[in-house]
Formats: C-alpha cells, sequence, structure tokens
C-alpha cells in the first residue's frame, strides 16, 4: 500500500496538473447543481418547464456527442476541453442575468453543448498524457475522486452563499461566481496542461479517401458497438437507482431533509475513498478477477437492500453499496477506454456518451414508475437483476476483447 500511494505522487507532469486542475472543475459543478434548479423555480419557471428545459440539454448532449467526437481527432482534444469549459461558464452567466423562457432555453444550449465537449474530450486527453496503461487507470480513478471531493466543497459552499448572500434576484451570485471559476478553470487548463502532440493520420495511398475509410471502419468496428451497448446495461445498472437516491433515502426510512443530506455528504466521503483504491485493487488482484468480484459484490449489496432490515443495516448496506458502484464504474471506464488506441477513442467516448444516456434514461424512467406506486425496495432488487445482466455480458462479450487488447499489461 505504501508503494501504491508513492507512486500515485510520481504521476506523469501532464497527469498531475490535469488533477490539479480538476479541483476548479469540481467546485464549479457542485456550485451550480445545487442551486440551478431553484433559481428557475424563483424566477417563475414551473416544475414542468424546468423537466422540459433539461430534457432539451439531454437531447442536445446526444446529437453533439458523436460528432464532436470525430472532431477532437482534426482540432485536438485540449481545445475543444477549454472551449467546452467557456461554454459552460458563458451558459451559468447567461441564467444569473436572464429572466425569460427563451434566454433560460439559450443558456441551456451553451451549457449542454459545453458538457458535450467536456465529458466527450477529458478521459482522452488525460490518458494522453499517461506513459502506460497502469497510469492510465490510477490516473481516471484519481480524476474521479479529486472530482468527487471537490463537487461537494463546492455544493456545501453553495448552500452557505444562498443563506447569506442571495437576495431578491434568486441565486445569481452563485451562478455568477460559477462562471468565474470556471473561466478561471479555462484559462489553467489552456495555458498549463502540455501541449497536445498529433495524432498520426491513417496510412493510405489517397489521404481524403483514406480518411473517409477509415473513419467508417471504426464506426463500424464490432468491438466499438459490443463496448457501447455494454456501457447502456452499465449506465442503467447504476441510474436504476443512482437518480433517486435522497428520495428512496427520505421516504423508505421517514427521514427529515437534515438526515438524508448527512447520508449522502457520508456517502460522498466513501465514493472518494473507493476511488482513491479502485487503481490498487485492480494491480493487487488483475482486473479481471477484481471486476467479477466487485460486480458479485454490488449484486449481494443490491440484493439485500430490497429486503426489510432495521435502518442501521440498511445505512452501513446503503453506504457500501454507493462504494461498490463507484469501484465498478470506475475499473470499467478506464479499462475500456484503455483498450483502444488513439485514433478509436474519440469515437468511443462519443458513442459511449450516447450509449450510457440511453441506459440511463430508460433506467430512469422505469424506476419513476416504480417509486410512482411508493416501492422504495424494488429499485435495489431491478439493480441487482440488471447488474447480473451487465456481468454476464461483460463475461461473454467484454472479457475476450480485453484479453486480447490490454494484452496482459494491466495483469488478469
Amino acid at each position: 500500500m505504501s508503494l501504491y500511494i508513492k507512486d500515485l505522487l510520481q504521476l506523469s507532469t501532464g497527469v498531475r496538473r490535469f488533477l490539479v486542475s480538476e479541483a476548479l472543475y469540481g467546485v464549479s459543478i457542485g456550485l451550480y447543481t445545487l442551486v440551478l434548479n431553484l433559481h428557475l423555480l424563483y424566477r417563475g419557471l414551473k416544475e414542468d418547464e424546468i423537466g422540459a428545459l433539461v430534457s432539451m440539454g439531454i437531447l442536445i448532449m446526444g446529437i453533439l456527442a458523436i460528432p464532436v467526437s470525430l472532431l477532437a481527432n482534426r482540432t485536438g482534444r485540449k481545445k475543444l476541453l477549454v472551449i467546452g469549459i467557456f461554454f459552460i461558464a458563458a451558459g451559468n452567466v447567461l441564467f444569473a442575468v436572464s429572466g425569460e423562457l427563451i434566454w433560460f432555453y439559450a443558456a441551456q444550449i451553451l451549457l449542454s453543448a459545453g458538457l458535450t465537449l467536456v465529458e466527450t474530450t477529458e478521459i482522452q486527453l488525460l490518458f494522453h498524457y499517461c506513459k502506460s496503461r497502469k497510469e492510465e487507470a490510477r490516473s481516471f480513478s484519481l480524476m474521479f475522486a479529486v472530482f468527487t471531493a471537490f463537487t461537494g466543497l463546492g455544493t456545501l459552499a453553495a448552500g452557505y452563499i444562498a443563506d447569506g448572500f442571495e437576495g431578491g434576484r434568486g441565486y445569481e451570485i452563485t451562478l455568477l461566481l460559477t462562471g468565474l471559476i470556471l473561466v478561471l478553470h479555462g484559462m489553467i487548463r489552456a495555458l498549463w496542461l502540455p501541449p497536445e502532440s498529433k495524432i498520426p493520420d491513417e496510412p493510405s495511398a489517397a489521404a481524403d479517401s483514406g480518411r473517409l475509410s477509415g473513419a467508417t471502419a471504426r464506426i463500424f468496428s464490432g468491438t466499438l458497438w459490443v463496448f457501447a451497448v455494454f456501457m447502456a446495461l452499465l449506465g442503467g445498472s447504476i441510474a436504476m437507482t443512482g437518480s433517486f437516491l435522497n428520495v428512496i433515502v427520505k421516504f423508505r426510512l421517514d427521514w427529515m431533509d437534515n438526515q438524508v443530506s448527512l447520508l449522502l455528504a457520508i456517502g460522498g466521503i466513501v465514493l472518494f475513498i473507493c476511488s482513491l483504491m479502485t487503481p490498487y485493487v485492480m494491480e493487487r488482484f488483475g482486473y479481471n478477477t477484481a471486476i467479477i468480484s466487485v460486480f458479485t459484490v454490488n449484486i449481494l449489496l443490491f440484493a439485500a437492500l430490497s429486503l426489510v432490515m432495521p435502518v442501521w443495516l440498511f445505512v452501513i448496506l446503503f453506504l457500501l453499496r454507493g462504494g461498490g458502484a463507484t469501484m465498478l464504474s470506475n475499473l470499467l471506464d478506464s479499462l475500456l477506454m484503455s483498450a483502444f488506441n488513439e485514433k478509436e477513442r474519440n469515437l468511443y467516448a462519443g458513442m459511449r456518451s450516447v450509449f450510457r444516456s440511453l441506459g440511463s434514461s430508460a433506467a430512469t424512467f422505469a424506476s419513476g414508475l416504480i417509486l410512482s406506486v411508493q416501492d422504495y425496495r424494488l429499485p435495489f432488487l431491478a439493480t441487482a437483476g440488471t447488474l447480473l445482466a451487465c456481468g454476464l455480458y461483460y463475461m461473454w462479450w467484454i472479457r475476450p476483447v480485453l484479453s486480447k487488447r490490454l494484452n496482459g499489461s494491466i495483469g488478469a
């Protein structure tokens, strides 16, 4: 363990700078996610109007994900990442100063476009700075750990700002502060992150036709589609309960809001710890053993949470569930991205975003139907079932490809 911690401090320069700057991104996301819906309600929007606004944003992200991933090869991931950060900043500022529905839609378009640019470039850029697949796995988990920790800090800060400074114009101070932090974050990443070396062009006799045939071959790659469908299953498994954790805890345990908040805050600490431990577990036991074991633990935890039990036992299993789900997601996200070469990663990132959103949307809709009849135990059992299907898919379809592509470089 001491050697593992020492190795974490010896990451590549680009990785260290990326992780340090990730803290500002986490703070900004924590700030605006807490207050945005409250701000829109304060400005007079109704819940159905906010729902339509958010749905339009998700649709935009799905539409843009694959075109952005294809554009990344031509323009560079760092450039698109920085542009995306500035788009998110502009969206927050426009939300803060606007008072009409048409401008809220414009702000949502900026926000969704920015999130798409960030989410379809940041992992590939981080991996680009890594020197080995082992460093890729470590850096991914560390990125998630830093983001989680500072998102919690931003959420906490947003609560204090709302109590002490916000006045008659809703939560515009918090949103303007978010925009300022994001502008600073974008400038730091633009100037401080190392330059991105160019990805070699596709070899061909005729350059234009070669690029076209290369892109077409990647789009119709069997591995790409097998992995994308798997991400839809994984996204749906996690979203089945993840989208409604506060609702499930509040009504199943009959708790007050402050008790729910405290439990979720403690859960955030567990997520941070498990994110840090993910690379160690993979290196200690090998990626295949680690993934199958974490799948098994998660299935058992979710199945157990569907049973009637004392509150203290539910709380313990609930916290372990969060850590287990985070470890599973981090293991699979980092390994699947590592299985692709530089040319394929951008396209996979776009398809990953689209398919994971599709799976999450379907699972969230199904879980909402279950909760509408006030059944707060069935979503956990449904999650156990979807995780079982996801685990079988991994063993039959994903594991053979990973074994071939990773070639034993991380361990089996």
